[in-house]
């Protein structure tokens, strides 16, 4: 009976024998042909300096000895890996996955590969930078807002990054977003003609710059109709469980609640079906992102929409933009803000 642990796996190729315990690399190749190092290179490259039938036996051997190129290597000598980060920072929101989904697609149209990162409590960070530089990626976009010195540092390594649903003018990079104020605002005019009269809303933590901006809206709204603005119904989602905070809103009588985007939406909705409290006849309820365009989604919420392939084909132009002046020298920041609509559900 054979050890199966202690037996090594080879291939046989022609007269030669390589081991598979490690990557196939160059020199493996040209030992098996008899070549340099530099012509197996060449030949994979299809430099005109090569022969046919040469370039036919390297490609031909480097098939069957499963030989993979080094991407790296590749990118080191072409300045460029067309390789672009996408940087967010929970991989349980499904517009997050919807949005980097759409990103790839679109970059691997142009040639470009794309990498996933995740940032830490809401803000692109200067540790996810680091790990992000080092991979030696041509581009960056991302869904969390940088520090100030993170955005310094990205220049000093000429990463060219977009900053996508969020902006801050500050900061002097592009930004492709949502009119959150707009959206917001429009909610708020839906729960005041419904005849709502405590709205509440349940933002993400309040360094998030569109939670703040999205309840600015919310609140212009109901100024706008002579509304009381009672700041106890507005809650950034910080430490306390969703639950938590819904049952400290119901005990204030509230008859409809916005949330910073459809997951928490759903999840209100869900709580208040467990307390009996049917939803819109008690209380309406609204989210943001209208993820129910893409996933299928039981719960059919009222929400506020945007196109998300506009979005996602003006980050990638600007990105573009800047890669073809890496320099920067005469770059012009630009914020662009994309309508929204507002769609009603079941749930307002």
């Amino acid at each position: 009976m054979f050890d199966m642990m202690a037996l090594e796996n080879v291939y046989k190729i022609g007269g030669g024998t390589i081991s598979t315990n490690r990557n196939v690399r160059l020199v493996d190749i040209a030992s098996e042909l008899g070549l340099t190092v530099n012509t197996v290179s060449r030949a994979l490259r299809d430099k005109p300096d090569i022969g046919e039938e040469t370039k036919r036996k390297v490609k031909q051997t480097a098939s069957e000895m499963g030989y993979i190129p080094n991407s790296i290597a590749s990118s080191l000598r072409q300045g460029s890996s067309k390789t672009i980060a996408i940087v967010f920072d929970n991989l349980m929101n499904p517009y997050f996955m919807i949005m980097a989904d759409k990103i790839h697609r679109k970059l691997n149209i142009l040639g470009f590969a794309s990498m996933i990162f995740a940032g830490h409590q809401g803000k692109l960070d200067k540790h996810t930078v680091e790990t992000i530089v080092s991979r030696k990626v041509d581009g960056i976009i991302t869904f969390l807002e940088p520090h100030t010195e993170v955005v310094d540092q990205l220049k000093l390594n000429r990463i060219p990054t977009i900053l996508v649903g969020r902006k801050n003018s500050k900061l002097m990079i592009d930004s492709v977003a949502t009119d959150d104020f707009d959206g917001a605002y429009k909610v708020g005019q839906l729960f005041i003609e419904t005849k709502a009269n405590r709205i509440a809303y349940i933002g993400a933590p309040k360094e998030i710059e569109c939670s703040r901006r999205r309840l600015k809206g919310l609140k212009q709204a109901l100024i706008d109709q002579n509304k009381t603005i009672d700041e106890t119904l507005y809650i950034y989602q910080d430490h306390d469980t969703l639950e938590k905070t819904l049952d400290a809103l119901l005990c204030s009588n509230v008859d409809a609640i916005f949330c910073f985007n459809d997951m928490i939406a759903l999840e209100v909705c869900t709580l208040l079906s467990k307390k009996s409290i049917p939803v819109p006849a008690s209380i309406r309820v609204a989210g943001f992102d209208d993820i129910q365009s893409e996933l299928f989604i039981p719960i059919r919420l009222t929400t506020v929409s945007t196109n998300k392939e506009q979005i996602i084909d003006k980050t990638v132009e600007l990105l573009l933009e800047q890669l073809q002046d890496k320099d920067q020298n005469h770059h012009h920041v630009q914020h662009v803000d994309y309508p929204v609509e507002l769609k009603r559900g079941e749930t307002a």
